[in-house]
């Protein structure tokens, strides 16, 4: 046995995400753990079973496995396997500026294997995603991917809460305004309740407060105009509302843990 478990890296440095067809000559596979990535795998015709850090599960077609990143994991499988893998790395996640995406990736990350009702248009989703190179179809194609597979989880139900339309409420203001503003006040007044209250229900819904919310939306949207505009540290500053670029630094890197301009050197 070897004394070192196999790390794995399937995905090219500069790529986000990436589907393919499954492979049959991996229908077998020794323990091994991926390089930085997490593993999405559509199976509609196989049997056979899947082990993930030790823990081993059937395989009942249709079927999700999620391998999380880190996870060791291995699998025997009975040819002919029809399916996909979908990669996809963290930053792909962190760079959207749809929340709900980081927030369906949290409740699919929960569980090793998701039994479906039936395909229904998953193939389809994984097959346009396949071929699709445009970063904001593809996020549009995964958030409508994740979607669905939530849809056949046991116990996940639409709430109508008026604790959850309010959350919801929230997410689509921070989604939809053309303008940010870095105050939860400013939000929980166009929402008519107070910021304890609005804390409070993200808190609930999100297990993060408005402002961590706020927070993480203003660097997401930080991240992707210095990943993909050639604006200047102070301009984006000033477009997302902050008084200086200093500021703006600060604020960057007491989330991230680096300024904007070290953010920019390793993504470019």
């Amino acid at each position: 046995m070897s004394s070192k478990i196999i790390i794995k890296d399937k995905l090219e440095p500069k790529k986000l995400l990436k589907v393919a067809a499954f492979d049959n000559s991996k229908a077998v596979t020794k323990p091994h753990k991926h390089n930085g990535y997490l593993e999405i795998v559509f199976l509609s015709a196989t049997s056979g079973k899947h082990t993930i850090d030790g823990i081993e599960s059937p395989i009942k077609t249709p079927c999700i496995l999620i391998i999380r990143r880190d996870s060791v994991h291995h699998w025997e499988l009975a040819p002919p396997i029809e399916g996909f893998v979908l990669l996809v790395k963290k930053s792909f996640v962190d760079l959207s500026l749809d929340l709900e995406i980081a927030r369906m990736v949290g409740e699919i990350s929960k569980f090793d294997t998701i039994y479906l009702k039936e395909n229904g248009i998953i193939p389809t989703l994984l097959e346009i995603l396949a071929q699709e190179e445009n970063r904001i179809v593809q996020e549009g194609l995964f958030r409508s991917l994740l979607a669905k597979v939530l849809e056949d989880i046991d116990g996940i139900e639409q709430s109508t809460s008026i604790s959850n339309d309010l959350y919801v409420r929230f997410i689509e203001l921070l989604n939809t305004g053309s303008t940010i503003v870095n105050n939860v006040a400013h939000y929980a007044n166009l929402l008519c309740t107070s910021p304890q209250n609005l804390n409070a229900v993200c808190k609930k819904n999100a297990g993060n407060t408005a402002s961590q919310l706020l927070a993480t939306y203003i660097i997401k949207e930080a991240k992707r105009l210095i990943f993909y505009t050639n604006n200047s540290i102070a301009e984006i500053a000033f477009a997302l509302g902050f008084s200086d670029k200093s500021n703006f630094s600060k604020y960057f890197k007491r989330y991230t843990g680096v300024t904007p301009s070290e953010f920019k050197k390793q993504n470019h």
